[in-house]
Parts: C-alpha cells; structure tokens; sequence
C-alpha cells in the first residue's frame, strides 16, 4: 500500500512539472515567446512591445497688434528716423521634426503682400533656446511682397513660450520719404509660417 501510494505520489509530480501553466512568463494571449533569462532567482518573462505614434506638429503664435509711429524729420534734407513697434510682441512655438530624417529641420519665414512703396520692415526673431538660428536682419519691403523671408533657421524639436520679437520700421531708403497716410494709420499685415528648412 505504501509503495502505491508512493509511486502515485511521484506520477502526480511529474505530471505537474511536465505542465507549462506551472511557468509563468507565456500565455495564449501573450508572445508566445516565454523568452529571456532567469533574474534573481525567477522564471523566465515574456516580452511586451509598445508602438508609439508621435504626430506632426508645427504650431506658432504670434503678437497679433502691434504699432508705430514714424516721427517727422524737423531738419530739411532729413528722413523718417527708424522707429520700433511698440505692443512688446513675442511669439510662442511648437514644433517637431520627423523621426525618419532627423537630419531634416525646419525654419520660420515672414511674408506680406502690403508694404507699400518706400517702407521696409526690419524682424529680428530670437530663436527658440532648444535649437535654431536667428538671421539677423530680415526685412520685408514692397520689394519682397508676396515672397517670403527667412526669420529663424535649423529648427529641430522645440516647444517654448514667449520669445523675442523685434519689428522696426523705416523708409526703405534714405534719400526717399514714404508717403503720408494723413490721419489714418496704414494697415500692413505679416504672415509668419514654419516650413521645411531642408
């Protein structure tokens, strides 16, 4: 009787070894892999993989009002001196490259259809702190209407709030007055984008 129970007690062992569900680290809903090595002394895991999906992203805000006035020259033969625009303009911006072509960037480019003839607009952008670089001097000028201008190059992944802006107007030359708009101030709209740089 003993040596019965004995060998039953054996077979019930090895049928219990011999069963999978006794490893954990593999499941009908997992892998199927039941890989990797033994840690601290425990069995063997499974392995999870999470895809990510990350969109494109190319956000910028911008001052929307901002304002000058041009102070009349009180010397003959003198010009308009330049003037900056006041409403203390900054911009915000997000934006990110592709994963695929890290190489790419992209940059911030100015247009306008409306600088009438005889003005120029100068825009210093700082650049965001993240990357990019700033091109100092960008000017927009009847010229230039409907062309674009670039602001900020070599943008990369950035997202950062209220960064530099300087508008500056003056006549586009300095023997050339611009004309006068009387009483009424002349509305001149600029459009910034982020595009591709490369």
């Amino acid at each position: 009787m003993k040596n019965y129970n004995k060998k039953l007690l054996i077979a019930s062992l090895l049928a219990v070894l011999a069963s999978p569900a006794v490893f954990a680290g593999d499941d009908a809903n997992g892998s199927g892999t039941g890989e990797g090595a033994a840690t601290n002394g425990m069995n063997p895991g499974d392995t999870q993989t999470a895809t990510i999906t990350v969109p494109e992203v190319a956000l910028i805000d911008v001052t929307n009002t901002i304002s000058a006035t041009l102070v009349a020259p009180t010397d003959a033969g003198d010009n308009f001196a330049e003037v900056t625009a006041s409403g203390n303009p900054d911009y915000d911006i997000s934006a990110n490259i592709s994963a695929a072509n890290p190489g790419n960037t992209r940059k911030i480019v100015a247009t306008s259809s409306q600088v009438p003839l005889g003005w120029k607009f100068t825009i210093d952008m700082a650049a965001p702190t993240a990357s990019g670089t700033s091109v100092a001097g960008a000017t927009l000028t009847n010229a230039t209407n409907g062309t674009a201008v670039d602001l900020v190059t070599g943008i990369k992944n950035v997202a950062e709030k209220n960064l530099g802006l300087t508008v500056k107007i003056a006549p586009e030359s300095a023997n050339v007055m611009p004309s006068y708009t009387v009483n009424t101030g002349k509305t001149v709209d600029i459009v910034y984008t982020i595009t591709a740089d490369n």
